[in-house]
């Protein structure tokens, strides 16, 4: 044996395998995660559904793990910015982001031009909270239930609008998911927001709309608004006389608003596992579920396989919709 076949050969018999030097240090940074402050990203302004509930999860994680959990909002081109910046981070767990249905579920499939795939470049951590949307008609509507408004668009194609917060959005969506369920044909009127939707349909500019809950449920109170259904297979604590599109002859018919929390893609699972069961436990917070439900919104947490596969169903179905209606944004 010469020289060199001897070093080898005494490097294979005393040193550890070099996998082994870098996992060490690895696995030992997952087991004191976190050992530093923690951003949380939000892909749109202070004062929103997401940035409430993140500033409800940052302050219980804060509490859980002895670090700070700092929200940083982000806003711009939809919640892509946001999403982008955390897409381009280290995945390590102190780049975090909260993001919902719209910028993981609908954006790939109306936008064009998406720098990012949130199905394959983000890590599914934990689902937060769902909530159903409502459907709601304007006064002009003199019907009650979900029949008597698809007889009335079926009788008169084209005749009627309805009201929308903005192309692209799931409330859009949704009504379009309605239209192709009920074979009506409606003309759709995007606003700027839920104020704007919800002035609309008071004004009989549009005979109904798909919303967020938040957005309507002051106007249902005053009586200036009609609710016929909610969206989600059961119904909502929020309005438990409610009936579900379901129970009103459309089986099947399942729309609802989740918030989930994600890391940039291949996210250690040892990390993964530790903020799943932190976020578990943070829903469950009575303070929390109280505050969730001004919202219309509940906790819903599982195993971060169970909420990947829920965005893999969500994609196909928002897919789907946006194909057979053709809608494309730049």
């Amino acid at each position: 044996m010469n020289r060199r076949d001897a070093l080898f050969a005494m490097l294979a018999i005393g040193a550890p395998p070099l996998a082994a030097v870098f996992a060490a240090p690895a696995h030992a940074q997952e087991a004191a995660y976190p050992s530093h402050p923690v951003t949380i990203v939000v892909p749109f302004s202070a004062g929103g559904a997401l940035d409430i509930v993140a500033r409800l999860l940052a302050e219980k994680l804060r509490n859980r793990f002895g670090q700070p959990f700092i929200v940083d909002n982000r806003p711009g081109a939809g919640g892509t910015t946001g999403i982008t910046s955390v897409v381009r981070t280290k995945p390590d767990g102190y780049t975090l982001l909260v993001a919902a249905t719209g910028q993981i579920a609908i954006a790939p499939a109306v936008f064009k031009k998406l720098s990012f795939n949130p199905l394959s470049d983000l890590t599914p951590i934990s689902e937060m909270t769902r909530g159903p949307l409502l459907l709601a008609t304007s006064p002009e509507f003199k019907g009650n239930t979900v029949g008597e408004l698809v007889r009335i668009l079926k009788e008169n194609p084209d005749k009627y609008n309805y009201a929308s917060t903005g192309n692209g959005t799931i409330v859009h969506l949704a009504a379009e998911l309605f239209k192709q369920r009920t074979d009506t044909q409606v003309t759709h009127i995007p606003y700027a927001g839920g104020p704007q939707a919800s002035l609309a349909l008071m004004r009989g500019d549009a005979l109904f709309t798909i919303t967020n809950m938040p957005n309507i449920l002051p106007h249902l109170q005053g009586g200036k608004l009609k609710g016929l259904a909610v969206t989600g297979l059961t119904r909502t604590n929020a309005l438990p006389h409610m009936p579900t599109l379901a129970e009103s002859g459309f089986p099947d018919f399942d729309v609802t608003v989740w918030l989930g929390l994600f890391g940039p893609k291949e996210l250690p699972t040892a990390i993964v596992a530790k903020l799943n069961a932190a976020v578990a436990e943070a829903m469950r917070d009575p303070e929390i579920i109280k505050k969730l439900a001004l919202q219309g919104d509940e906790p819903a947490t599982g195993p971060a396989e169970e909420f990947a596969a829920l965005l893999q169903r969500e994609a196909n179905k928002w897919g789907d919709t946006v194909k057979r209606a053709n809608i494309v944004l730049d």
